[in-house]
């Protein structure tokens, strides 16, 4: 058939079906769990109805509403055959027989049995393997869900990797998705520790500068997360932390060469080579990059905070030291007047519950932070501050 351009709701159907697709199968991957091999089919009945629709919208095929999957494909079925009397949909059987499935499940709480059903997934995949490519000139397979992503600079760059895996550049595609997993698990890391704003915080300050002066960092290797941390927080995100170390081998270990310039450095393990820089190997890293950065951003909620970084105008009433691991940084003098961040310093009053609470910044007299110096003052030593503004 003459390939048109696919309209935006055709898209977005797509992708619908999909996310649903990959839920289903998902649910589907159990031998003894019958209620969420249920939700799978049902999930995977949901991806057919509007993967269907989407078809039967870009043969113009007007369907009743609301319509009925089955009659969704006897329609296409109908349309097809005007040109092709032979014309017989693929695995029609199998999906009529999931529909059965699907409505015994839902209508009458019928579950089925999971050995004879799982017989039709495979089926089912061939379904919209072969009508993707029919219908839509796409590989169902990499299908991009990439339009889920919110960061449009994190969605640009996953677009960038399915156009290499399309031309069949694997190397290049999983190198790319490396850095991509980098910038959105780890290198928020290693800001944060390289940053004397926030690195004052951690206390560990002869581990930081050993840090800095470090040629190639890399976030494992460093520990800048510990292994314990990253998997819970994976769990929390509903990772699997197996599949994410599958991704790390089949990848490649990303890191930052001379920090000034922030350029990206990889490391390759013993699983790089080009027996592995195939197309299912892509796509798998591809399905699973994609699935765990939509799992990992944050959800939206109903309200918006804002972060409020006062910069304080002070002086000093007398001498203030300030301090790093009890080393002495830097003294204001008595009298002077500095623009500085001051944590501990909440609604024009003082907030100190520990010692990291007395953390002060100063900034340059315009408040940047070109000659920012970070350090602890000693306890009692707020008084000594007098705020003349923000």
């Amino acid at each position: 058939m003459e390939k048109q351009a696919l309209q935006p709701n055709i898209i977005f159907r797509l992708v619908l079906a999909k996310t649903l697709f990959k839920s289903g199968l998902e649910c589907c991957d159990t031998g003894v769990d019958i209620y969420n091999f249920s939700h799978g089919l049902i999930a995977l009945h949901d991806a057919l109805d509007n993967f269907s629709g989407a078809i039967a919208s870009i043969l113009n095929i007007a369907l009743s509403r609301p319509s009925k999957f089955i009659d969704t494909l006897d329609s296409i079925e109908q349309y097809e055959k005007k040109s092709n009397s032979n014309f017989v949909l693929t695995s029609r059987n199998e999906l009529y027989q999931l529909n059965t499935l699907r409505n015994s499940i839902k209508h009458q709480g019928i579950v089925p049995d999971i050995k004879h059903a799982k017989a039709l997934i495979e089926p089912i995949v061939k379904f919209f393997k072969e009508y993707s490519r029919y219908y839509f000139d796409l590989e169902w397979d990499i299908i991009s869900l990439a339009d889920l992503i919110k960061n449009d600079t994190t969605k640009n760059a996953l677009n960038k990797v399915e156009k290499f895996i399309g031309r069949g550049q694997h190397k290049e595609a999983l190198n790319e998705m490396a850095i991509i997993k980098f910038q959105v698990f780890d290198e928020q890391h290693i800001r944060a520790k390289l940053d004397s704003r926030l690195a004052a915080y951690y206390l560990e300050t002869a581990n930081i500068e050993k840090l800095r002066m470090a040629k190639n960092i890399f976030p494992k290797r460093e520990i800048l997360v510990s292994d314990t941390d990253q998997r819970t927080r994976l769990l929390e995100w509903g990772i699997d932390s197996g599949q994410m170390q599958k991704f790390e081998d089949l990848t490649a270990e990303v890191g930052i060469n001379n920090v000034n310039d922030w350029e990206y450095v990889l490391r390759h393990g013993s699983a790089w080579g080009r027996p592995n820089w195939t197309r299912e190997i892509s796509i798998f890293c591809f399905d699973f990059l994609i699935d765990a950065i939509i799992k990992h951003q944050r959800k939206d909620y109903g309200v918006r905070q804002v972060v409020i970084p006062w910069l304080i105008h002070i002086r000093a009433r007398e001498e203030i030291k300030l301090y790093v691991d009890d080393k002495e940084i830097y003294s204001i003098s008595k009298g002077e007047e500095r623009v500085a961040l001051i944590p501990g310093r909440v609604d024009d009053g003082w907030e100190i519950f520990e010692n990291k609470d007395r953390l002060l910044v100063l900034m340059d007299k315009d408040g940047s932070a070109s000659n920012m110096i970070s350090g602890f003052f000693n306890e009692g030593d707020e008084d000594k501050i007098e705020i003349l503004g923000k």
